[in-house]
């Protein structure tokens, strides 16, 4: 092993008395400790085949780097010759095991405090094993040149399709984290990635993605995405991924495959984008996001796309190529791009339950197999032309400027029937009978609040009841999951009302529970839930474990999948009218992110609770392995993941008493809740239940 230490009295380059200077071959498992702090990286580390590399918290390493503000500097600092380069690199060929803790988190580095200076990377190849990082901080890195071909752009480039990275920084760098060329084992959780006033402005300028994850491999899962920052570029090339939870500004993000994407916020999408991409057989399913400023929010061709529950401002959607694909329960506001950029485009099988308020222009394309219940008011103009294939059904189309942008647009015959119109159908058009032409007052007595975009209907409105009955041909949901079709106006005759939400009518039933390690008992966090194994049909649980999915009445298997795990299935879960069915999924792990010869916790926690099920109190007990003297607390929270209740845990004491109230002593209901132990630099969650 080639490997030297220098103790340095007088350091120019750390704020340190002593360090340790470090590179060379690791040819056996070796363990860095901040007692040592910090380590000097001088030349370039290179990690063997079944080597690990074990890196406690705390420690802070520093890795030689070079100038960096041309192309040519790069070329003649950041590429392998002869096995060197002049910016250092760690090349893993082995694994490196670095977990820091929130409290003493594990810092990569430069060498030079000079904003010229980048170092290199850190690369693992095909062969490599997987390598785990979390609560690590990388600063300043900019890749490095393995040969003709290859670039390992990112700070973390694993090339072996295996990475667990949780809770880490990324400042200052020219590329974030890579996962390819196919994945194998990806999770990526809440990271953050992101500059501040001492990046090189040239790096900024030839920056690469924050995030590259490749297509999962044959019969592995996709890659986990979740709860990860991206507070001021956000540029990422995803593929075959679950993407849940993240926080992102201006991101390009092209996806291939079968994609989810899920309770993401995506803004200021500049240039391409939003989610962008797609290929002829791919599939993807984006529901609950939102996209704001910038243009495009959704700008996909070829694919297959269903999108659903989103919430869009100042951008638009536009899928092309893709006459199956569903748009549905969105939301669309305040987008006054002009007429060559409507708030939806493209030519699509379903679009319905949506609402365009205050947009240049409504929509564009040619129609669609269902295009009913949406609310277009308020814009520009309505659409930019119709054709013979509309058939334009229980629409509330009120309060536009005009009809068409330009002079009118209108192919074949398309029908209008059972609509709320404020506007004289265009020649050409057909009445099909069942519509409503209402002036402005008339326009004020259909919602509940219609200056406050509050479109729910009021007792009275002429949309209740009104619609075009075509009972067994919608989706049963109005866009608050109520009940689709009911009898609003009490008349003994259950009609479909016009526009997105039913009056009146009784909301679904469904189920909800908590995901969670059937070995240890924690949260098992996102894990893919999907009813009856249908795609479209999903919902994540969130960071906590728990989840919820409103259905109609019936019997369902609901299948539970996510990296790391094996795939779970819940059959036969049978659905109540108007009640919650509870379903607790127990995920037994397949591939332990916990190694062998990690490091163990320095704390050892033992928690409980007795009784449980209890009623009307427990006792919830807990044990460490060593003396505490960090501030603990024991949080209890509900099924939602709402805090309800902190209790101060004090020197010596090992249990408190929960009598089923919240914080302000007020008795909660019946159901799941958990527990969760917790301080600076550990936390540890259980559930238990209240039978009244």
């Amino acid at each position: 092993m080639r490997k030297f230490f220098s103790f340095l009295i007088f350091s120019l380059l750390t704020f340190s008395l002593y360090s340790i200077e470090v590179g060379g071959h690791l040819t056996e498992n070796t363990t860095w400790s901040p007692v040592n702090n910090p380590y000097l990286v001088t030349e370039n580390i290179r990690v063997e085949s079944g080597i690990t590399l074990t890196i406690l918290p705390g420690c802070v390493i520093k890795i030689s780097g070079a100038t960096h503000t041309t192309w040519n500097e790069f070329n003649q600092n950041f590429w392998l010759y002869g096995g060197d380069s002049v910016a250092k690199m760690f090349w893993i060929n082995g694994r490196i095991i670095a977990e820091g803790t929130e409290q003493d988190s594990i810092k990569f580095t430069r060498m030079q405090n000079d904003p010229d200076y980048c170092w290199g990377c850190i690369y693992s190849p095909e062969q490599a094993e997987m390598s785990i990082f979390k609560y690590c901080k990388f600063e300043h890195s900019a890749g490095i040149g393995i040969y003709v071909g290859r670039v390992a752009w990112q700070t973390l480039s694993f090339y072996n399709g295996m990475a667990v990275v949780q809770n880490c920084d990324f400042l200052n760098h020219r590329g974030g984290l890579s996962v390819g060329y196919t994945t194998k084992y990806a999770e990526i959780l809440y990271n953050k990635f992101s500059y501040d006033s001492n990046l090189n402005s040239f790096i900024l300028s030839s920056h690469i993605f924050d995030l590259s994850v490749s297509h999962n491999e044959n019969g592995y899962k996709p890659a986990l995405i979740a709860g990860n920052h991206f507070p001021n570029r956000g540029n990422i090339s995803l593929s075959s991924i679950n993407f849940v939870n993240n926080i992102n500004s201006i991101s390009d993000i092209g996806s291939n495959n079968v994609s989810y994407f899920y309770d993401n916020t995506i803004a200021n999408n500049q240039g391409w984008g939003g989610i962008q991409g797609g290929n002829v057989g791919d599939s993807l399913y984006i529901k609950n996001n939102q996209f704001i400023g910038g243009g495009k929010g959704i700008s996909m061709n070829y694919a297959y796309v269903e999108v659903i529950d989103n919430y869009f401002e100042d951008c638009r959607l536009t899928i092309s190529h893709s006459s199956l694909s569903k748009i549905i329960n969105n939301i669309f506001v305040n987008n006054p791009e002009p007429s060559s950029n409507p708030a939806i485009s493209g030519n699509v099988d379903i679009i319905t339950n949506n609402i365009i308020n205050n947009c240049g222009v409504g929509l564009s394309g040619s129609g669609a197999t269902q295009f009913s219940n949406n609310i277009i008011m308020n814009n520009n103009s309505i659409c930019s032309g119709l054709t013979d294939t509309n058939i334009i059904e229980n629409e509330i189309i009120i309060c536009n400027d005009g009809i068409f942008l330009h002079t009118p647009s209108v192919y074949g015959n398309p029908i209008f029937r059972n609509c709320i119109l404020d506007f004289e159908l265009p020649e050409g058009c057909i009445d099909g009978g069942g519509n409503i032409w209402v002036d402005s007052l008339q326009v004020q007595e259909l919602f509940e609040d219609i200056q406050n975009g509050n479109f729910h209907l009021i007792e009275g409105s002429l949309a209740i009841d009104a619609g075009f009955d075509t009972l067994g041909y919608y989706y049963p949901f109005d866009m608050d999951y109520n009940h689709r079709i009911w009898d609003g106006d009490n008349n003994g005759s259950a009609i479909i009302d016009i526009g997105p939400y039913e009056y009146g009518s009784p909301a679904f039933g469904g189920i909800e529970g908590y995901t969670y390690n059937t070995s240890t008992g924690d949260p098992v966090d996102y894990v893919l839930l999907k009813i009856n194994n249908q795609p479209g049909e999903f919902t994540f649980s969130d960071s906590i474990g728990c989840y919820e999915y409103k259905l109609p009445v019936g019997i369902y298997d609901v299948y539970a999948e996510r990296v790391f795990y094996e795939d779970v299935i819940e059959y036969q879960v049978e659905v109540f009218e108007g009640q919650i069915t509870q379903i607790f999924i127990q995920m037994v792990e397949t591939v332990s992110t916990v190694e062998d010869n990690i490091q163990p916790s320095i704390i050892d926690i033992q928690l409980s609770n007795y009784p449980n099920p209890f009623n009307p109190s427990t006792t919830i007990s807990f044990k460490f392995s060593n003396e505490q003297n960090q501030q603990t607390k024991i949080e209890i929270y509900n099924i939602k993941g709402q805090k309800i209740k902190q209790y101060p845990i004090f020197n010596h004491q090992s249990s408190i008493i929960w009598d089923g109230t919240d914080d302000n002593n007020k008795p909660v209901s019946s159901g799941i809740y958990f527990y969760k132990l917790k301080s600076d630099n550990f936390e540890k969650t259980n559930k238990m239940i209240l039978l009244k």
